[in-house]
């Protein structure tokens, strides 16, 4: 239950990513300087399954993941999606985590879109318990969009009200975006990018910058009733 959309300029590239979870799951700790095969990334944490969600390393690779809730098969004893994400924040491209992500065992996994961004690509793998598809480029629709209620029906909205109120890249273009992860129609509560239903909710909103010297996470609590927290702004050096 998560909506990803993504930017690029000519100086930088970043995504901005919803959170929605289940009210019963723990709260995620916020994003930290952490190490992965060598290398830096931000990313904040999951407690309940120990990956994360989102990270951004130093070599300017973005990692994201979404759950796939359409997937007709669910792993036996699956291993937490979070993990395999993090694996793959020490990779320093999109390339090298491509072809980790195909190496791994994916039976473990239940279903999955994995989203990977640098400075020269962007690639999407989507995993349903049977296979691996990928794509990449302008293949890719934006947003993602994933829902446990009605997903096709979810991701069509959002996917809609993106062309129409986002769309196209211009100077503003940012500007919408974030208009965007914000809004919520009380008529649609459970579609809107910004969600809310009985049994889950947005419960935060991340917001990552890869520049040539910097990488910038600026990351939002969402509380009950749609609260939007203030936004802690965690940076990073591009210089090792």
């Amino acid at each position: 239950m998560c909506t990803l959309s993504w930017w690029r300029t000519e100086r930088a590239y970043g995504v901005f990513f919803n959170r929605d979870e289940s009210i019963r799951r723990s709260v995620a700790e916020p994003p930290a300087a952490r190490k992965q095969d060598g290398l830096v990334y931000l990313s904040p944490h999951d407690p309940d399954g120990g990956g994360t969600w989102i990270f951004a390393n130093r070599a300017g690779l973005i990692g994201c993941l979404l759950n796939n809730y359409q997937a007709p098969f669910k792993a036996l004893q699956p291993v937490s999606r979070g993990l395999l994400l993090r694996s793959l924040a020490g990779q320093p491209a999109v390339a090298a985590a491509a072809e980790a992500v195909e190496q791994v065992d994916h039976l473990s996994y239940s279903g999955f879109h994995l989203f990977l961004f640098d400075a020269e690509s962007k690639l999407l793998y989507t995993w349903d318990g049977i296979s691996l598809v990928s794509q990449s480029g302008n293949e890719i629709d934006r947003p993602l969009a994933s829902s446990g209620f009605r997903p096709q029906e979810v991701a069509y909205y959002r996917q809609d009200k993106f062309r129409l109120e986002v769309l196209p890249e211009d100077e503003s273009y940012l500007d919408r975006l974030q208009d965007f992860h914000n809004a919520h129609d009380e008529r649609f509560p459970a579609h809107s990018p910004l969600m809310v239903r009985s049994d889950a909710r947005t419960v935060s909103q991340s917001r990552v910058a890869v520049e040539p010297q910097q990488i910038s996470f600026s990351y939002r609590s969402v509380y009950e009733n749609r609260a939007i927290q203030p936004a802690t702004l965690t940076t990073l050096s591009r210089d090792s």
